[in-house]
């Protein structure tokens, strides 16, 4: 068991919950667990003293996971996949235009926002 882990033990639940989650997702990300641990026991810490003693709601995240889909399917798109992508994506072939047609617009916005 790694010293974060021990730290860990008698903490409060969410801020337990939160240092497993963080762990997770840095194993899942390659991060060997003692460093894993060291991660998230720092964030946990951080986010303790600058929310300490106050009243925490966490959204469901619908427009995060919106847009990281949306992303993640014009990362998909070859110029000629739109199908493949309804299929992969569960969505009509019309929603899928639509949505590379809004990335790509707003992806140019951007590059061209960075040249100013």
């Amino acid at each position: 068991m790694s010293d974060a882990r021990r730290i860990m033990r008698d903490a409060p639940e969410m801020l337990a919950d939160l240092f497993d989650t963080i762990a997770s997702a840095a194993a899942e990300r390659g991060m060997n667990q003692e460093d894993a641990d060291a991660l998230a026991l720092a964030v946990v810490d951080q986010l303790a003293d600058a929310y300490a003693g106050q009243l925490l709601y966490f959204g469901k995240g619908t427009h995060m996971r919106l847009r990281q889909r949306d992303l993640d399917m014009y990362r998909d798109f070859d110029g000629h996949n739109h199908a493949e992508l309804a299929d992969k994506y569960k969505l009509s072939v019309v929603r899928v235009y639509a949505i590379i047609k809004k990335v790509t617009e707003l992806i140019s916005v951007e590059g061209q926002q960075s040249l100013l």
